[in-house]
């Protein structure tokens, strides 16, 4: 299996600025086992056979639709992938990024990398710098990555998966309050654009609003050559040569070769435990592996008997550690992934992380939060067991913040600011679709948007349903934490008391404190849970209102 090198750098480099704030009493983190926490519940459905999540109720629909027509979970997450490309067009596209990780009914775990890749020509001296622009993109991998994932494995032809996203494009779409904020915040770059501004901006050149239809026909019909002539157009056909065309007469790096050469390729998947479940994630350029270490270490340490404030304490540095390791362990992709997995890892860290309790350290502190939080998952399962959570990105809103004029979507930020990286590379993200087993049958499907955060929420929410023995609408409402930098980032405003965590003690483990409001800066996760009797049950994130959720019942 050949594997594309990972290089060890993040999609972007500049940290977030913090706060550090005197430690005083403040909104609870981790309360005590099985406390409520007054946050505001999300988006839920419940199903006996098909569910779908996405941030989107268009695409969260597509996927429902094929389900409806006979198709498994993976024609509906592909279906409701190309919706969101045309529904949240900043956060996800035929221009960007996309890690899957699937299951069969049979128990095999899988995933395909479809990162972008840094074209052969490339050269770190003469890139110009900067989040923006045609010199920011790289080679695409969304449409080979759903492509690849479909191929095989999907019930229905490729066209009548991509169907929905056609009419969706052509007859348009009421946009969410929240695409059309993205679109505002990203305004003055996509005006600068000939495509991005004629098929994001109004025709004066100012942003649409929320309700307003946004249309999309150059779009619909890059789409309907996919549908009828699969991603070979894409890469090697028709589109190919209007993509390079574009790219050559806008100074791109992108060529027909690099198109040509490039492939989605198998994940490499690692496997680890927490509290009776059987965790599955990708290793980089994805960190399913680093979120599944982050939990084993905290797996051999005894969160039920601590107190709240030791508890995240464990959490924060067992996510420091994990963060550290993602850095510091090289070699082989397989060996890696295995090493960051193994029990004896965890084993050593968690000695290490007791050492820290006891000394009252801080330790190695997990790096600055580099990449930008604008992302998209979903999580699908079908009546037979299917499976899949699929994670996808442009990098910054709106990504490069260029777009085809002749093909109708924008790129993924990816070249320019990472001066070190070398044609070939797939650069790593927090990207971390996982997928999680109770005695070897389907438990959760789960994943996340908002960069580092993603690793973070994800570790606070099996804790949640681990430790605290909460559902997954409970967890996924509670409160979080980020360590980033030596500082412990809390959620605030849930209506947990402060000092069921010890607020104004807390600084006697190691961390400044900083806050921010029960928000998207926490990340933001759609997942299934399956119980023993089968029963779906899908859930949205509360701090992203738009989330929503669909279901199809057993025949």
């Amino acid at each position: 299996m050949q594997i594309s090198r990972a290089t060890r750098h993040p999609l972007c480099r500049r940290p977030r600025t913090l706060l550090l704030l005197s430690t005083f009493a403040l909104a609870g983190c981790f309360a005590e086992a099985g406390s409520g926490t007054g946050a505001p519940a999300g988006p839920v459905a419940h199903a006996s056979g098909g569910m779908v999540v996405s941030g989107s109720a268009p695409a969260t629909a597509a996927g429902v639709e094929v389900l409806r027509a006979g198709g498994n979970a993976v024609d509906a997450a592909v279906a409701a992938a190309f919706a969101l490309a045309v529904a949240e067009p900043t956060q996800s596209g035929l221009g960007g990024r996309t890690q899957a990780l699937w299951r069969t009914p049979q128990g095999t775990v899988a995933g395909i990398d479809a990162t972008t890749e840094v074209p052969s020509g490339f050269r770190p001296e003469a890139a110009v710098g900067g989040d923006y622009g045609w010199g920011a993109v790289a080679i695409p991998g969304t449409v080979a990555g759903l492509a690849g994932l479909h191929e095989g494995r999907g019930r229905l032809p490729w066209a009548q998966v991509v169907a929905p996203a056609i009419r969706l494009a052509e007859e348009g779409f009421e946009l969410s309050p929240g695409e059309a904020e993205r679109l505002r915040s990203a305004a003055r770059e996509l005006a600068t654009d000939e495509g991005a501004r004629r098929h994001f901006l109004r025709p004066d050149g100012t942003p649409y609003g929320p309700g307003e239809r946004l249309v999309q026909p150059t779009l619909a019909a890059t789409l309907r050559v996919l549908a009828t002539e699969g991603a070979d157009a894409f890469y090697r056909g028709s589109l190919s040569r209007t993509l390079t065309a574009e790219m050559e007469a806008r100074d791109g790096w992108v060529r027909a070769n690099d198109l040509d050469a490039y492939r989605a390729v198998p994940a490499v998947v690692g496997s680890g435990t927490f509290r009776g479940l059987e965790l599955w994630g990708s290793y980089l350029p994805a960190s399913g592996v680093t979120t599944i270490e982050a939990l084993q270490i905290l797996d051999r340490l005894p969160l039920e008997e601590a107190s709240s404030a030791e508890r995240t304490a464990m959490i924060a540095h067992a996510l420091t550690q994990a963060f550290e390791d993602r850095e510091r362990v090289q070699g082989p992709a397989d060996s890696a992934a295995s090493e960051l997995t193994s029990p004896g890892r965890a084993e050593a860290r968690a000695q290490e992380l007791r050492a820290l309790l006891a000394d009252r350290s801080a330790g190695t502190p997990s790096g600055p939060d580099a990449e930008h939080p604008n992302t998209t998952h979903l999580s699908v399962v079908d009546a037979e067991g299917w499976a899949v959570s699929m994670t996808q990105s442009l990098g910054p809103t709106g990504g490069a913040r260029v777009a085809s004029p002749g093909l109708g979507f924008l790129y993924a930020s990816t070249l320019g600011y990472l001066v070190d990286i070398q044609p070939g590379d797939r650069p790593w993200s927090s990207q971390s679709p996982l997928i999680a087993l109770r005695d070897g049958e389907l438990a959760y499907v789960i994943g996340g948007a908002g960069s580092r955060r993603i690793i973070s929420a994800l570790v606070s929410t099996f804790v949640r349903l681990g430790v605290e023995r909460m559902d997954l609408e409970a967890a996924l409402a509670a409160p979080r934490l980020h360590p980033s930098e030596g500082t412990l980032t809390l959620e605030t405003g849930t209506g947990v008391d402060g000092s069921d965590w010890g607020g104004p003690d807390f600084a006697r483990f190691g961390f400044e404190i900083d806050t921010e409001p029960f928000g998207v800066y926490f990340a933001r996760l759609n997942a299934i849970a399956v119980g023993a009797d089968g029963q779906r049950v899908g859930v949205g994130d509360p701090r992203w209102p738009w989330s929503v959720a669909g279901g199809t019942e057993r025949p």
